[in-house]
């Protein structure tokens, strides 16, 4: 099944478990003209326990889930229906303090009521551990346990609202649309924090070897502990989470781009920039290490060849990850179209420089290495060919190179179906570009989550990985 096809069959499966159980009640209840408050109340409410339970099921790393949306769509729903689970928590306490405004006091209510209340405070607290999260300096691993509870705690509370209440456990049908709600919501929580790190073998591997790319940046070498039960064949481009402790709560564990081919099956490679206490553990650790794998997770994938005459890379730093990993694989297969490598990088620590050199023997790839000059249209005019039939575009880095390259690629009018990005750094919404393609200031990488491989995060990439 084609990208395409994966992403309308779970888009229409998103749509329909978001819109499905409000479409149910409206069926059982009907709508009378005049009495639309009490509906409404109720409808805000389920929508809004509905969007808090995708929310959560977006963000347990399914990997159908990811490998065809990829993570910055899957985080970036994940985003959207968090700020609108919010607004309809709101919304239904405002029409319920409408109808009965003797319940604005929260000090004065039943308690099926007051726990509607709590549900909201710990949505807030939701919402604030967000807002926290996204400043400069915070902690990932402070910020991740927090996060985490304050959604578990809001659930749990507007779950108890739900059945105290009881205006929609009351009917039947509603019962059972709500208890599937449930298992799903169970099913998926039990796998993400208990089966996989605690029980499942697939994943376990250890590590053979560290390879010094350069002053900063290692390669962990890595081989998996049973030898059927690494992980599932994977895509050049995609990441894993990686966790150096088989525990399920309070574990450190951090995304990473794959660096290895495709092809080969029984050795994994995780290239990483070590600039944060956890990646300089990886980058010491010594053979015989055991850790545990997570993946492989993203879409950030090349199409396949009878599709595409050609790919142009274009990396920022350690963004260059994913793009061994398809050239590694591209050569291995025996690949013979035109490619087209474009790297901003730090004059004083080039990666992979003669391994790229004997990868544009094996393949038809030119390198371009923009010493310090900046990646705007005149640069791409210059290094994409006239006659540019059907390529595809992969884009890694962090966020100003992304905001002034994808500028650049659509003023050459490149197709944006064509154009592939991944952000290397933590992932919120790129920065505009400057009217010249000038990159952003806020270059500069949040070391809570760089591009997997590079190392990426959730909703962007740890391209090589900095905690």
């Amino acid at each position: 099944m084609s990208k395409r096809a994966k992403r309308a069959v779970w888009s229409s499966a998103f749509v329909l478990l978001l819109l499905g159980p409000p479409a149910v009640y409206l069926g059982r209840e009907g709508l009378d003209p005049g009495k639309l408050l009490g509906p409404a109340i109720v409808l805000s409410g389920l929508v809004a326990v509905v969007a808090m339970v995708l929310t959560t099921v977006g963000a347990s790393r399914i990997r159908a889930l990811t490998t065809a949306l990829g993570i910055d769509r899957v985080m970036g729903v994940h985003r959207w229906l968090g700020v609108a689970a919010l607004v309809l928590v709101a919304a239904h306490t405002v029409l319920a303090v409408v109808r009965s405004p003797k319940l604005i006091n929260p000090f004065g209510v039943s308690f099926g009521i007051g726990l509607g209340y709590a549900a909201f405070a710990g949505m807030i607290l939701l919402s604030g551990a967000a807002a926290w999260g996204r400043r400069r300096g915070t902690r990932y691993e402070w910020w991740a346990r927090l996060h985490v509870g304050a959604a578990a705690l809001a659930l749990l509370l507007a779950g108890l609202h739900v059945i105290w209440m009881g205006d929609l456990v009351a009917d039947p049908v509603m019962r059972v649309v709500l208890a599937a709600l449930v298992l799903l919501l169970l099913g998926v929580l039990a796998r993400r924090w208990v089966w996989q790190p605690l029980f499942s073998q697939r994943g376990a591997y250890v590590v053979y070897g560290v390879r010094q790319e350069g002053p900063e940046v290692a390669t962990l070498a890595l081989t998996p502990v049973f030898r059927r039960r690494g992980l599932k064949g994977f895509a050049p481009g995609q990441f894993v989470w990686l966790r150096l402790h088989r525990r399920a709560i309070g574990v450190q564990e951090h995304p990473f781009t794959i660096a290895s081919s495709a092809e080969l099956a029984d050795r994994l490679e995780l290239t990483v920039r070590a600039n944060g206490d956890f990646t300089r553990a990886l980058a010491r650790m010594g053979p015989g290490r055991k850790v545990w794998l997570d993946g492989p997770h993203g879409s950030f994938t090349p199409e396949a060849p009878e599709h595409v005459d050609g790919l142009v890379l274009i990396a920022g730093g350690v963004g260059i990850t994913p793009m061994m990993s398809m050239l590694r694989t591209l050569a291995e297969r025996g690949d013979r179209r035109l490619h087209r490598l474009v790297l901003a990088e730090r004059a004083d620590q080039p990666l992979f420089g003669p391994e790229l050199e004997v990868l544009a023997r094996r393949l038809d790839l030119e390198v371009v290495r923009t010493a310090g000059r900046r990646i705007d249209a005149d640069l791409l005019g210059e290094v994409l060919p006239r006659a540019r039939g059907r390529l595809e575009y992969y884009v890694c880095g962090p966020p100003s190179l992304l905001s002034g390259t994808l500028a650049a690629l659509e003023r050459l009018g490149v197709p944006p179906a064509t154009v592939h990005s991944e952000q290397f750094g933590w992932t919120g919404q790129l920065p505009a570009a400057t009217p010249a393609d000038v990159p952003s200031p806020r270059a500069a990488r949040d070391p809570r989550a760089e591009p997997v491989g590079t190392g990426a995060a959730p909703g962007g990439r740890h391209g090589g990985g900095t905690r």
